[in-house]
């Protein structure tokens, strides 16, 4: 997913992070070529003909890293009403009941809440999707015991 263009003063054209769905590093594009990475650490080149190193910050309950340059944070992405935030990693305390099992198949759902909330729909839409998809992990994690007891008794 790619965020909205972000124009930060100094920096040689409109910056687009591309996050992945799940897992994966992000990639930081600044005029559409890539910055060299190191690390967190993204290399920017500036209007002067320089560079200035750039910080991407992440967070679980927040679907959109923070870009840090020159110690000012810049949001990626629109806030995410604490709602949502909750809402996505609802599909983590099946960890509690499911143990392993439970655990992969709620990070799972909180993979496919956290694109849920990337896209342009409405926030109580993004909501009952969101309830959905919790739903729907905890029948696959009891589908999924339920045949492994099966296979194993």
């Amino acid at each position: 997913m790619n965020t909205e263009p972000l124009n930060v003063a100094g920096v040689a054209g409109p910056i687009v992070v591309t996050t992945k769905a799940v897992w994966g590093h992000p990639a930081v594009t600044v005029g559409g070529v890539p910055a060299p990475r190191t690390g967190k650490r993204f290399a920017l080149p500036t209007v002067d003909g320089g560079v200035v190193q750039a910080t991407l910050r992440s967070t679980i309950a927040d679907p959109y890293p923070t870009l840090e340059v020159n110690g000012v944070k810049h949001r990626t992405g629109p806030v995410t009403p604490i709602l949502l935030r909750i809402l996505a990693l609802l599909p983590f305390l099946l960890l509690t009941v499911g143990g392993i099992l439970g655990g992969l198949v709620g990070a799972l759902g909180v993979g496919a809440n956290l694109t849920i909330v990337r896209t342009p729909m409405a926030t109580p839409v993004k909501a009952l999707a969101m309830v959905g998809v919790a739903i729907g992990t905890v029948i696959v994690w009891l589908v999924v015991a339920v045949a492994l007891n099966a296979a194993f008794s």
